[in-house]
């Protein structure tokens, strides 16, 4: 078995990936952005560089408020690499956007056990530092939380 060499600072984000650096430039404002199809009129996860509807490259980079729903999650019991050792157990998580309908992002949900998450659960944004021992350097990241219960809406 060949194994891959993994770029430096992994896992962190690369922050100069053309791809994805207007994300963690957001993320650094405690901002949420998402690339935009001005054509199709719907925001696109995971960024490409042409839409995958109709195939232009006009995809500029949205703001979008924080508030979504659980999808779906897991429960993360092992450390797939070392970094996350120390993290463990931690919920990895989908979550659909109100202002980004189609939109499925990846993320962690934090403050909450797992046996308080439900599909369809409120959630927010909550942006914090994201950095793993042995490993240099942090970024801000956007992690979901539940929405507090007096800013739920019946489901």
């Amino acid at each position: 078995m060949t194994e891959t060499a993994l770029p430096p600072g992994f896992p962190l984000p690369d922050l100069s990936e053309p791809l994805t650096s207007a994300f963690w430039l957001a993320a650094a404002r405690d901002a949420l952005a998402l690339p935009y199809c001005r054509t199709c009129a719907r925001f696109r996860w995971y960024p490409k560089p042409v839409c995958p509807g109709c195939g232009t490259d006009d995809l500029p980079w949205r703001e979008v408020p924080g508030t979504g729903r659980l999808f779906s999650w897991t429960v993360v019991h092992h450390a797939f690499l070392p970094a996350f050792a120390g993290q463990l157990p931690f919920v990895a998580a989908l979550v659909t956007l109100d202002a980004a309908p189609g939109v499925r992002l990846p993320t962690r949900i934090v403050g909450a056990t797992p046996a308080e998450l439900t599909v369809d659960a409120p959630v927010e944004v909550s942006f914090a530092p994201l950095s793993y021992p042995g490993v240099p350097g942090e970024v801000r990241a956007p992690f979901f939380r539940l929405r507090p219960k007096t800013d739920r809406s019946p489901v």
